[in-house]
C-alpha cells in the first residue's frame, strides 16, 4: 500500500497561494499511484474560529484521487496546554472537534494494511482533560493491546519531542511531557517502527531507540528563521509511505508546482509579520 502523507495545508477561501500548492499536491498524488492520502493536521487556516473552513476543504478536495483520512491540528480545533499551569494561546474547543468530525471524519483512527497497523491520533487532546481525552486514551489502550506482535506506525499532528523522549521543557510545538510519558508507556509493548508528524513546517528525519521520527513539511509554507528556530530543513512538500510485507519505506517529495513560500510571502496570519519585524 502506498500512502501520501500531507500536512499543514492551511486552506481557506482567501488563502490562494496555499490552495495553488494544494492543487499541485493533488496533481502529484494523482500520478503517484498512491492508494490513500493522510493529512496530519492544520488542514485549515482557522477552522477554530470559522468552521466554514472545513466545508471549504471538503469542496476544494472534491474528486481527490484517493480516499483521505484527516487528523486535526491546532488551527483546526484549538490547542492543548504545553504543561501544568501553562495556558494554550488558543485553547481546544470541543465544539470544533464535533465540527471537524462532521465534515472531515474521525479525529483518531487506525488502519491495517500489508501486516502493518497505522494509528492516527488527535494530538490536540493530550493533556486537555475532559471526556474527549479520556475517550481517546480508552480507545488507544484497546488498540495497543490488539497490536502486540504487529508492526505499528504512529501518525499525529505534533512531534512527540524535539530531541529525546525525556525532554522536560514544555513547548507548544510538542506533545506535553506527562501525556507523552503515558503514551510511550502504553505503546512500550508494541513494535512502533516510525512516528510521522507535522506542525513544525520543517523536514527532519531521525532515529531514537530504533524508532524513526519524521517531521513532514507543510504543503503550504515554511516559517523563516526570524520567526522560528531552524531544527530541520525549511522546505515545502509531502511524504510517501509505502507499506510492504515485513518492511516499510518513507521518502520526501517536493513536487513540481509546490512553491516554497515563506509565511511572510502571502500573510494569512498577519501576526507573523509583526513577529518577524520585532525579531529583525
Amino acid at each position: 500500500m502506498k500512502i501520501a502523507v500531507v500536512t499543514d495545508s492551511h486552506l481557506a477561501p482567501d488563502a490562494s497561494a496555499c490552495s495553488e500548492n494544494w492543487g499541485a499536491v493533488r496533481a502529484f498524488i494523482a500520478s503517484s499511484g498512491a492508494d490513500l492520502t493522510v493529512h496530519l493536521g492544520d488542514v485549515t487556516v482557522d477552522g477554530l474560529h470559522d468552521p466554514a473552513h472545513f466545508t471549504h476543504v471538503e469542496a476544494i478536495s472534491a474528486g481527490w484521487p484517493t480516499p483521505i483520512r484527516y487528523l486535526p491540528g491546532n488551527h483546526d480545533i484549538g490547542d492543548n496546554s504545553p504543561g501544568p499551569g501553562l495556558a494554550a494561546k488558543h485553547p481546544l474547543d470541543p465544539v470544533r472537534i464535533a465540527d471537524f468530525r462532521a465534515v472531515l471524519g474521525p479525529d483518531y483512527w487506525c488502519i491495517d494494511e500489508e501486516g502493518w497497523r497505522v494509528i492516527g491520533l488527535d494530538a490536540q487532546l493530550f493533556g486537555s482533560g475532559g471526556i474527549g481525552e479520556a475517550a481517546q486514551w480508552t480507545w488507544l489502550a484497546e488498540v495497543a493491546a490488539e497490536s502486540r506482535g504487529r508492526p505499528v506506525i504512529l501518525l499525529l499532528h505534533k512531534p512527540l519531542f524535539q530531541d529525546l523522549p525525556g525532554d522536560e521543557a514544555p513547548h507548544q510545538r510538542y506533545v506535553p511531557v506527562a501525556p507523552r510519558r503515558r503514551l510511550l508507556e502504553l505503546l512500550a509493548p508494541v513494535r512502533v517502527h516510525a512516528v510521522l508528524s507535522g506542525h513544525t513546517h520543517q523536514y527532519r528525519d531521525r532515529v531514537d531507540d530504533d524508532v524513526r521520527h519524521v517531521w513532514v513539511p507543510s504543503t503550504a509554507f515554511y516559517l523563516p528563521d526570524e520567526i522560528q528556530e531552524r531544527l530541520g530543513e525549511k522546505i515545502t512538500g509531502l511524504g510517501i509511505l509505502e507499506l510492504l510485507r515485513g518492511e516499510y519505506r518513507f521518502h520526501l517529495v517536493c513536487p513540481d508546482g509546490v512553491v516554497r513560500h515563506s509565511a511572510l510571502d502571502h500573510p494569512i496570519y498577519p501576526e507573523l509579520v509583526g513577529a518577524a519585524s520585532a525579531g529583525s
